[in-house]
């Protein structure tokens, strides 16, 4: 048999955007559709796929792009990674005639039904027709049994070994034998959801930034080096191009900030060893929002929040309630909120995650301080980190920040 999903005749792919979408107020969902439309053709423009046209249904429940038959499979494979798809499929298009529909499914089925097969059409049905989406099921289905005597087909409407669909919208039908399920579903990414995202090295640190891009936020991800090998950097980089897969219609920067010095000089100055993580924590914070004070980087000044990956399933070299304490102290310095989606993960949990993600991540050893037996006081911890007085070189840092292009081409 051939591959079903991507018959010969097939010339558009069907999109059923994310459902999340329908829960939005109507301006609001159009407003997320037009960037859905957008999205989509920015990726399959950087994949070099051509298309002959796009057009949102008169519902606005269904995208339709429109391709040469041999770019179905390359755009099939581009739409998985399209976060505000809930589902996909390659089809062809008809009219909402009967005899069309027909004449379509019986083409179809001369495809993929062999000897033996049980089989069922799956039948949907918008706007206003002469007929019902059951009296569809019922006179197509006959024609299909008819037109293939030899193959001694049946009907199986609970578990068929063979499924056509029908989807009938108003003037037009589409017929199809694939719904392909994207991973993620989400929202589209927006150009004015801006986020930061904190990574030290830690793979929770990528996913915390995956996820919020998952729900429609562009990412600036800002790479905080803890150790000066450069090896380390160079995975670091590669993981965050598996991440920019998903995001590559936008121009995803990572930049990278040093900190190597200033925690070297932390660790000599520091007298109570024990809140050398909180300290770094608040020096990340206080960078943080130097950067959105300080530097005139562009759209820098739109940034809404911040991502953290903190996980409270003690996978890393820092202290979980330092990590998570440490959040408490984030107003001292900056007044964006920070979101931590993967907080309620365990290990397991993210672990599968992150394998969705790509199979390609690493870990890397981040941190070459590991300070053991931290511990937090948060009003200590305050009055300790104003001490250290940093100032001059958090300025020094600031001014060695690299910069990182992980655009992706397919």
């Amino acid at each position: 048999m051939k591959n079903a999903t991507h018959l010969e005749f097939y010339n558009l792919i069907k999109i059923n955007p994310s459902s999340e979408i329908w829960l939005k107020s109507r301006k609001v969902k159009m407003r997320m559709l037009k960037t859905l439309m957008s999205n989509i053709k920015k990726s399959l423009n950087q994949s070099k796929i051509s298309f002959h046209k796009y057009q949102l249904s008169k519902d606005s429940a269904r995208i339709f792009f429109f391709f040469n038959n041999k770019d179905i499979f390359s755009a099939s494979e581009v739409l998985k990674k399209v976060f505000g798809i809930y589902s996909f499929s390659p089809a062809l298009r008809t009219s909402n005639n009967f005899k069309n529909i027909t004449e379509r499914t019986l083409e179809i089925g001369k495809e993929i039904l062999e000897k033996d097969d049980t089989f069922a059409l799956r039948v949907k049905r918008s706007g206003v027709h002469e007929y019902t989406s059951k009296d569809v099921a019922i006179k197509v289905g006959k024609e299909v049994l008819d037109a293939f005597p030899n193959l001694n087909l049946k009907v199986n409407l609970s578990n068929p070994k063979k499924k056509i669909y029908i989807e009938i919208r108003g003037d037009f039908s589409y017929i199809f034998t694939d719904v392909i399920m994207t991973e993620w579903g989400g929202m589209p990414i927006e150009k004015k959801r801006k986020i930061f995202c904190i990574d030290v090295g830690r793979l929770n640190d990528l996913l915390a930034g995956f996820l919020v891009m998952r729900r429609g936020c562009e990412l600036y991800p800002i790479l905080f080096e803890l150790s000066e090998n450069r090896k380390l950097l160079e995975q670091r980089l590669l993981n965050w191009k598996e991440s920019a897969k998903y995001s590559f219609h936008f121009n995803l920067i990572a930049r990278k900030i040093n900190i190597v010095k200033i925690l070297e000089k932390v660790e000599e100055l520091l007298e109570e060893p024990q809140y050398f993580c909180a300290i770094c924590r608040l020096l990340r914070f206080d960078v943080l929002s130097r950067l959105l004070k300080e530097l005139n980087i562009e759209d820098f000044n739109l940034i809404k929040a911040i991502s953290d990956g903190i996980s409270l399933n003690n996978s890393t070299f820092c202290s979980d309630n330092v990590d998570l304490d440490s959040i408490a102290l984030n107003y001292l310095f900056s007044e964006v909120p920070i979101f931590t989606p993967v907080i309620g993960l365990n290990t397991e949990n993210a672990k599968s995650f992150l394998t969705k993600v790509s199979s390609n991540l690493k870990k890397v050893d981040y941190c070459q301080f590991k300070p053991q037996n931290q511990v937090i006081n948060i009003e200590d911890v305050k009055i300790i980190y104003k001490s250290l007085n940093l100032d001059d070189v958090i300025e020094q840092c600031l001014t060695n920040i690299e910069e990182y292009n992980l655009f992706y081409t397919a």
